[in-house]
């Protein structure tokens, strides 16, 4: 599998800053004020705390800009007056950054202009004081400006060596601050919410339904289709590109526009993968099956996949979502064609095993038990 590296070391620098391997530096980016002004809540915020933001890198891609974002934006350029609004999200075509999920904002102040300067201190300032209390409110995992590094995750830390970053402070949020879910505007405290999750090694993460999600995101499963075409998503320009869009019946432009990525969510969810809005492994596979170089469900015939489900996965329920070799079998297992075996608990999995499950006179449930696995080897 290959996947197009535009932005190579745009990708690795931003995953240098994020997680915090350079040099520790004593001083702030530039020089703090005395006496901070700071931001005011909207809401009387309690005395519970926020939890520290962990680092959570982009992994999905989905343009736009959450509530979260978009409400300190507009809080901080009527707070200060001045810099520019800058960049939420982009495309995903320039590398790693939570840019590419919307859970940045680039407020453009520049060191160079005095009264951006200080209001850049100003902010800073009040942000980080205090082991970056602020900043856990507001659900703010790093800042970068004027080639240093604050993180939430390593207040302790202090400000560190970063590059780059004279123009404009760059703010990346946690899930929660990207939604507005945290004390600062809603003066309660939530639990951690942990975003979109990647079903698929080495693939973008399906795109958020805007639900929260407080439940960790299961381990990824390694790739049960492998193509001879690359993994693409908004905004990058490419032949392959041009491909998908003759295939989805839309102008061949060769560039991965918001109408490719609106038709790819639907038929994804047609075609029983998640919804990731790219053109990943799981859905070249389908979409073009000449590409297809790998694929695992070729290792089963519907009985051995019954067999060896009822042999391996008796104790393993197996619902809307699972992702991996288990669901693979079951897909076998239950007869679906072979096109359409993803290894993805996707809606014709579900009804798949609904329809089983009537068959065999067993509860509909929509989830794949050992007691289905029984009565399926029975009735064969």
């Amino acid at each position: 599998m290959r996947r197009i590296g535009i932005g190579l070391m745009a990708a690795v620098l931003c995953c240098t800053m994020a997680t915090a391997t350079s040099q520790a530096s004593s001083s702030t980016p530039v020089p703090f004020p005395k006496t901070i002004k700071g931001l005011k809540a909207p809401v009387s915020v309690g005395s519970a705390l926020d939890p520290v933001p962990a680092y959570v890198p982009q992994n999905a891609c989905q343009p736009g800009t959450p509530p979260g974002v978009a409400k300190l934006r507009a809080l901080v350029l009527k707070t200060y007056g001045v810099g520019g609004a800058g960049n939420t999200a982009r495309t995903c075509a320039e590398g790693t950054s939570e840019h590419s999920d919307g859970r940045a904002w680039d407020w453009m102040v520049n060191v160079k202009t005095a009264k951006e300067k200080a209001a850049a201190a100003d902010f800073l300032a009040w942000l980080t004081r205090n082991d970056g209390r602020a900043a856990r409110r507001l659900g703010i995992m790093y800042v970068i400006y004027n080639k240093k590094i604050w993180a939430s995750y390593r207040a302790k830390d202090g400000w560190r060596a970063s590059s780059g970053h004279t123009d404009h402070v760059h703010i990346s949020f946690s899930w929660n601050g990207a939604r507005g879910n945290t004390s600062w505007w809603t003066g309660t405290v939530r639990p951690v919410d942990h975003g979109p999750c990647q079903r698929f090694a080495g693939q973008p993460s399906a795109v958020d339904t805007k639900k929260v999600n407080t439940k960790p995101c299961p381990g990824v499963s390694p790739l049960m289709k492998t193509t001879n075409l690359p993994t693409l998503e908004y905004g990058h320009k490419h032949s392959a590109v041009s491909t998908a869009q003759g295939l989805l019946g839309l102008a061949r432009t060769g560039t991965f526009d918001t109408q490719l990525r609106a038709r790819l969510i639907s038929w994804q969810r047609a075609n029983n993968l998640p919804k990731t809005g790219g053109l990943d492994q799981p859905t070249w596979a389908i979409l073009r099956t000449t590409s297809v170089t790998k694929n695992v469900a070729k290792e089963y015939t519907p009985a051995s996949a019954r067999t060896y489900g009822a042999k391996n996965y008796s104790t393993r329920s197996m619902r809307s979502l699972d992702t991996g070799r288990h669901v693979l079998v079951l897909q076998r297992a239950l007869g679906l064609p072979l096109k359409r075996v993803t290894g993805y608990f996707g809606v014709q999995t579900t009804d798949a095993v609904k329809a089983m499950q009537r068959q065999l006179n067993r509860p509909v449930t929509g989830t794949w038990t050992g007691g289905d696995w029984k009565a399926l080897n029975a009735a064969s």
